[in-house]
């Protein structure tokens, strides 16, 4: 028996699901600021170490269509259940890692697990709230978390580190089992799925993943190597193969992993798009202004996490209430307002970096940055479910997470290209990456501006289908 339906039982059930999607996220860049300790402790070369952070990524990326399209087909709260487990047990096996491949192995298999947990989270939430203005909220919620622990989780990484550097794998454990124990009983029984038994599509399953493991890879691989070394080109033309054969088998399947007809759906396919490109910005924009505070300005790698609390706070705080905005007033505008902020964000940075206090510059910067975020994440997440079925929110939420993922390794990858070769030119290293971010958002403001609109009824005809 389950206490979802009660009103205190959604409540309890929305609040284990935002903590494993705190989770989730936090780990993407909770390791970042300990990575000198790593090496120091474990004598890994630098060319290794990046990889204790794009393990994370490359199996969270990695697996994202697979987990969503598993939780549609074996219900989302028993692909829950067994993910977040693996997650602990990774979590609990990082603090006991004695070289560079054990913590690398650690790190993909927390990746890996997150992959089927996010999108399995996200798809149970829309199950518990059903209703337009509570599921608004909540979702808005939810955002709010996601975004909050990928901003904080440097701030946390610092703080945990001041202990053990062991202390930022391990961290999550806690809470990751403390949700194992209170899930079967505030979490929604899986139903029985409708209509003809839907088979397993294999081949789509072994074309897609090592294909996005591949492109997660090449990109991640292209961050530190360049892309002319083989490992980024190589895995870049095997990727590409292996997504076009993923695109032939799904045309012809019965059953398909992912139908292709999903793409058709605008709300869903432009929602997918900003949010690569917008979450690519902000993960750029994070990469230069994290070496910015430490290399130059000289800040302790606590203080350079603590610099994006501020941000931190106004998503957690604002975000829930766009969520509500979006969903009754329809996203194309907030999301296009909400990209527009960080634009103009990104823009004062360049111009004000060195001419003013930085602590003025990051208090100015991430105001902007961070309303500007509390609003495009939530209007993404509510345009991209608005017009799914509740068998396909596990899909829909993996596609999402996809995009996120994949949007920000591929501007990383571009933002640290130019970063690197911005002396070569005759360039600051730092403005000129910066202002590629700058421009980027520009662009993605007009795309936003661009996308499908949506009346307040339709808003309403879209609540009432879900």
């Amino acid at each position: 028996m389950t206490l979802s339906k009660s009103r205190g039982g959604a409540g309890l059930a929305l609040l284990l699901l935002c903590a494993a999607n705190f989770l989730d996220a936090m780990d993407v860049s909770t390791i970042g600021v300990a990575l000198p300790a790593i090496q120091s402790e474990l004598g890994i070369q630098a060319t290794s170490l990046q990889w204790a952070v794009s393990a994370y990524v490359l199996g969270y990326g990695g697996f994202l269509l697979l987990g969503g399209r598993v939780a549609d087909l074996f219900g989302h709260r028993r692909v829950f259940l067994w993910s977040l487990g693996v997650f602990a047990a990774a979590s609990i096996a990082g603090g006991f890692v004695d070289s560079a491949p054990t913590l690398i192995a650690a790190r993909l298999i927390k990746g890996i697990a997150a992959a089927f947990t996010a999108p399995a989270a996200l798809a149970l939430l829309l199950s518990v709230f059903g209703e337009g203005d509570s599921r608004a909220k909540a979702l808005g919620v939810f955002s709010s978390t996601g975004a909050a622990g990928f901003v904080l989780g440097m701030v946390l990484g610092g703080a945990a580190t001041i202990l053990s550097w062991r202390a930022t794998l391990v961290m999550g454990a806690p809470i990751a089992i403390l949700a194992l124990i209170v899930a079967p009983f505030v979490l929604p029984p899986d139903q029985p799925r409708a209509g003809h038994k839907a088979h397993f599509d294999w081949a789509g399953a072994l074309t897609i993943t090592p294909g996005l493991l591949l492109f997660v890879f090449g990109i991640t691989n292209a961050a530190a190597a360049g892309w002319q070394a083989f490992p980024t080109w190589g895995a870049l033309v095997a990727a590409v193969v292996l997504i076009v054969l993923f695109l032939i088998v799904e045309s012809r399947h019965p059953d398909p992993m992912v139908p292709l007809a999903v793409f058709k759906r605008a709300k869903l396919s432009h929602a997918n798009t900003i949010a690569a490109l917008f979450q690519g910005a902000y993960v750029g924009f994070q990469f230069v202004a994290t070496l910015y505070y430490q290399d130059v300005v000289g800040w302790s790698a606590f203080a350079t996490g603590f610099s994006f609390a501020f941000g931190g706070v106004c998503v957690m705080i604002l975000a829930p209430r766009f969520a509500t905005i979006g969903q009754n007033r329809g996203t194309t505008g907030l999301m296009t307002s909400g990209v527009a902020l960080q634009a103009i964000s990104y823009i004062f940075w360049v111009l004000s970096v060195g001419h003013i206090n930085p602590i003025v510059l990051v208090g100015i910067s991430q105001l902007l940055l961070g309303v500007g975020y509390a609003m495009t994440y939530p209007s993404v997440q509510v345009a991209a479910l608005s017009d799914v079925e509740e068998d396909k929110s596990g899909l829909a939420s993996g596609l999402l997470f996809a995009s996120f993922q994949i949007g920000g390794g591929i501007v990383l990858a571009a933002t640290s290209a130019i970063f690197g070769a911005g002396p070569q030119f005759g360039w600051d290293s730092y403005i000129a990456s910066t202002a590629f971010v700058a421009i980027l958002a520009a662009v993605i403001t007009l795309l936003a501006a661009v996308g499908p609109r949506t009346s307040v009824s339709k808003a309403q005809a879209y609540q009432a289908a879900e």
